[in-house]
C-alpha cells in the first residue's frame, strides 16, 4: 500500500465514527454542507470523504473527546497536531492540501520517516518523526542540502520523545521553491551533563563572557532523503499589485504588491530615498468583506530584508488563500523605525552614559570585568508577557573595528519592564558603538486602509 492509499484509507476509517462521538460526525457534516470554502487537494473517490477529513480537523481543534478517540491513528494523529501549529497551515489541510512523502530509513536503532510536505512556492514545510526504543529525546540537526537552497531554515523543536512529529520550514525570498533536492541531517540526544562535584562557581556575568565554543555534534545516526514537490503545489500562488504610497509618522511608503500564497501572505513595501528612518517593522492585518482577519506571523518568518539598507521590505500575514474571500483590505495601525542618525549609537562606558538610546529603554550600569564589560538596560514592555531585542550582536570601537557579542541575556517582572544584558566580551575600551534594532514607534489612531482587491 503506498502512502496516497494509506491517507485514502484512514479517511475510509473515519466514516466510522468512534464511540465517543455519537451523532457529532453527523451534524458536522451537515454543517460542512454549508461552507463555501475551496476544496484543492488530492483526487478523493467520493465527496463524503473530502467532507469527513475535513470535518476531522474542524473537530480535532473543538473536540478533545474526537481527538483523543483519533490518537491511536499515528498519521491523523500527526495531522492533529500540524493543523494546531499555525492557522495558515490548519487551513492548508483542512483544504486538503497536503503532499503524502512516506519515505522512511532505519540507521542504528533509529528510524526517521518523512511523512508529508505542506509546500507552495515560496514555503516549504517538512514533517517527520525520528523514533527509537534506546533513547527519550531525539534532536534533528540543521539539515543541509544538494544543491544547495537560497532559504531560510527553520528547525525543529529539540529534546522530544521518539515518534514525537517534528518539522523543518523552508522560506525562499526572491528564489521559488525547486522541484526536488536531496537533504541530510543528523541526529543526536540530549543528556544530562555529570558535573563535577566541586565545581567552580562562577558569576552569571563571567559566564556571559566566556567565548562561545561551536563543537560539532556527536551524532547517533545521519539520514539523506531524496525529495520531490508535486508541480500542482509548488504552483500555487497569486501576486496582487497594488502601488499605493501612503504617509506614517512623516515617512512616505508605497505598498508595491502583495503576494498571496497558501501557506502565508507577503507584503511588499518600499521606502522614498528622502525618509529620515528605516521602516523596521509594521503594525497591521488583512480582513475580507466578512470581517475574517489575517493577523501577522506569529510562529516563523515574520519579514525579510534587502541587502540594500537596514530596512525590512517584506512583511508576512496568516493566509486568507482558501478563505475564498472576494475583497481583502490591508489595515496598517503602527510601525517600527530606525531612525537614520541612530544605525550606531556612542555608549561612554567609563562614565555610564550614552548619547542617544531607543525608546522606552534606559542605560542601568556597566560593568567592566577581566572577560571584558557587561551592560545592562531596562526596557519598557510592548505588549504583556513579551520581550523583543533592542541590540545588534555586532559592536564597534571608535576606530570601526568590528566585534560580536554572542550572548545575551533577559529578565523580566510584573513591572511592565524587562531587563536586558549585553555582554562585550574581550572588549577594555572605555567607549563602544552600539547598533539598535530600531529607535522609535509608531501607533495610528486612525489605520491606514489599502484596498488590496
Amino acid at each position: 500500500m503506498n502512502r496516497n492509499e494509506e491517507y485514502h484509507a484512514l479517511l475510509v476509517e473515519l466514516e466510522q465514527s468512534p464511540k465517543e462521538l455519537g451523532n457529532t460526525v453527523q451534524k458536522a457534516l451537515k454543517r460542512e454542507s454549508t461552507s463555501r470554502k475551496k476544496r484543492r487537494a488530492w483526487a478523493v473517490f467520493c465527496g463524503s470523504l473530502a467532507a469527513c477529513f475535513a470535518c476531522f480537523v474542524l473537530l480535532v481543534n473543538l473536540s478533545v473527546p474526537f481527538a483523543r478517540a483519533c490518537g491511536n491513528i499515528p498519521v491523523l494523529r500527526e495531522l492533529a497536531k500540524a493543523v494546531s501549529w499555525s492557522p495558515s497551515l490548519s487551513a492548508a489541510v483542512e483544504n486538503e492540501y497536503v503532499q503524502p512523502i512516506g519515505k522512511s530509513q532505519t540507521v542504528n536503532g533509529i528510524t526517521a520517516t518523512v511523512e508529508y510536505v505542506i509546500v507552495d512556492q515560496k514555503q516549504l514545510n517538512i514533517f517527520f518523526t525520528l523514533d527509537s526504543d534506546d533513547y527519550d529525546n531525539l534532536n534533528a540537526e540543521m539539515p543541509r542540502y544538494e544543491p544547495e537552497q537560497v532559504c531560510s531554515t527553520i528547525g525543529s523543536s529539540w529534546n522530544q520523545p521518539p515518534g514525537t512529529l517534528l518539522n523543518y520550514t523552508l522560506d525562499y525570498g526572491d528564489n521559488n521553491v525547486p522541484d526536488s533536492f536531496t537533504m541530510t541531517f543528523g541526529v543526536t540526544t540530549w543528556v544530562e551533563p555529570d558535573w563535577p562535584a566541586e565545581a567552580p562557581i562562577k558569576s552569571y556575568e563571567d559566564e556571559m563572557l566566556e567565548p562561545v565554543e561551536e563543537e560539532e555534534p556527536d551524532y547517533l545516526a545521519e539520514f539523506t532523503f531524496d525529495l520531490e514537490f508535486d508541480p500542482e503545489f509548488t504552483a500555487k500562488g497569486e501576486m496582487v499589485p497594488v502601488n499605493q504610497t501612503f504617509d506614517l509618522d512623516g515617512q512616505s511608503l508605497t505598498v508595491t504588491e502583495v503576494e498571496v500564497y497558501p501557506t502565508h501572505v507577503r507584503v511588499n513595501v518600499a521606502d522614498d530615498p528622502a525618509n529620515t528612518a528605516w521602516l523596521k517593522g509594521l503594525e497591521f492585518y488583512l480582513e475580507n468583506e466578512d470581517g475574517e482577519r489575517f493577523e501577522p506571523i506569529s510562529n516563523g518568518v515574520s519579514a525579510s530584508g534587502s541587502e540594500d539598507s537596514p530596512a525590512y521590505v517584506s512583511f508576512r500575514l496568516e493566509s486568507p488563500y482558501f478563505a475564498d474571500s472576494e475583497h481583502l483590505t490591508l489595515h496598517i495601525t503602527g510601525a517600527e523605525w530606525l531612525d537614520k542618525d541612530m544605525e550606531r549609537v556612542r555608549v561612554d562606558l567609563a562614565n555610564r552614559t550614552a548619547e542617544r538610546l531607543p525608546e522606552g529603554v534606559t542605560f542601568r550600569s556597566a560593568e567592566k570585568r577581566d572577560g571584558g564589560w557587561v551592560l545592562s538596560f531596562r526596557v519598557k514592555k510592548r505588549e504583556e508577557n513579551h520581550t523583543h531585542q533592542v541590540w545588534y550582536s555586532t559592536f564597534y570601537d571608535e576606530a570601526g573595528n568590528q566585534y560580536e557579542a554572542n550572548r545575551r541575556g533577559t529578565t523580566t517582572d510584573d513591572s511592565g519592564c524587562f531587563e536586558e544584558m549585553m555582554p562585550l566580551p574581550g572588549y577594555q575600551e572605555n567607549v563602544v558603538w552600539l547598533q539598535p534594532t530600531y529607535s522609535r514607534t509608531t501607533t495610528e489612531i486612525t489605520p491606514v486602509t489599502i484596498p488590496i482587491k
